[in-house]
């Protein structure tokens, strides 16, 4: 948030009071990373802001209703997705051609379909497990929850190389020899990594359930429906603002670079493109106060 004392919860609790403040502080901190990605796929810029107005209407609207698990952000662009496929199906584009674009196996129909299971169309609620069968949404849960804690054990051991690997398996759904050749890795590690990261997932879905049916684990779509619409791997914010300054360690400095540029995570693509020009235009605003500070005085006095 754009207020250091002020969290996200304590942010969301205001909007919900009716404080006017807040709500616009939200719209400030979002705003610019959301046109962004819209503009990317959409070839009119009026197109992209009403998307994106759109977003901001639906999430107000639905927010006394709502309980956000996956983050104020990750929230935001689920809906923005929802509204583009749904209102602009026929006029989407694309501007980069990265993995995520070319990686993914079905057709605009299926990645609606997705996307309506992160946000509900009809209702109020757009929360991205919203299931028809409680069970499900449950298992989806348990799941989701599994794969976190599998990409929180790589980032704080600093496991990078294997947090590639998961990202290229299981969000861009690459076989193992194109995996190995793209990180010049391998063909049998990347194997290795592949089994320890099932066998992870599946004996800790398999604890929180109490049982040992975890069939549904070995659906390769759904794990990469939970990893993108969680953004498991996306950075932090403030991360990519270190890697804009180049204040990151090497390692990871490597991790964002491959995950903006080869993965072309659209999200942090976006996020990235606003710190950019926010930066920019700091830049400009200092300079232009270096160049009044320095000819002031050169002003004629009336």
């Amino acid at each position: 948030m754009s207020n250091p004392g002020q969290t996200e919860d304590g942010l969301l609790e205001a909007i919900r009071r009716g404080e006017a403040e807040a709500w616009a502080q939200l719209i400030d901190e979002y705003q610019g990373r959301l046109l962004r990605f819209a503009r990317a796929r959409l070839p009119q810029h009026a197109d992209a802001e009403d998307a994106v107005q759109e977003t901001f209407a639906s999430f107000v609207k639905a927010i006394a209703q709502i309980h956000i698990e996956v983050g104020v952000e990750t929230y935001l662009f689920g809906i923005l997705r929802h509204e583009i496929v749904n209102r602009f199906r026929s006029r989407m584009t694309k501007t980069v051609c990265l993995l995520q674009d070319i990686c993914r196996t079905g057709t605009d129909d299926a990645l609606a379909r997705t996307l309506d299971q992160m946000t509900a169309a009809a209702g109020p609620s757009v929360s991205w497990c919203v299931s028809r069968d409680e069970q499900q949404r449950l298992q989806q849960q348990t799941l989701a929850r599994a794969l976190e804690r599998l990409v929180t054990s790589f980032k704080e051991t600093d496991k990078l190389r294997n947090l590639k690997i998961a990202e290229l398996l299981f969000y861009c759904k690459l076989p193992n020899k194109e995996v190995a050749h793209l990180l010049d890795l391998d063909n049998g590690l990347v194997r290795v990594v592949k089994h320890r990261c099932l066998k992870q997932i599946r004996t800790e879905v398999a604890q929180s359930c109490g049982s040992p049916d975890i069939s549904f684990c070995y659906s390769e779509d759904l794990l990469t429906e939970i990893w993108e619409s969680h953004r498991l791997s996306c950075p932090k914010r403030s991360t990519l603002g270190a890697f804009l300054l180049e204040a990151l360690p090497p390692e990871w400095f490597d991790f964002v670079d491959f995950h903006l540029a080869t993965v072309g995570c659209h999200f942090c693509r976006a996020s990235f493109k606003d710190l950019q020009e926010r930066q920019n235009e700091r830049e400009e605003d200092r300079f232009r106060q270096r160049i009044m500070t320095s000819t002031i005085g050169f002003l004629t006095n009336p």
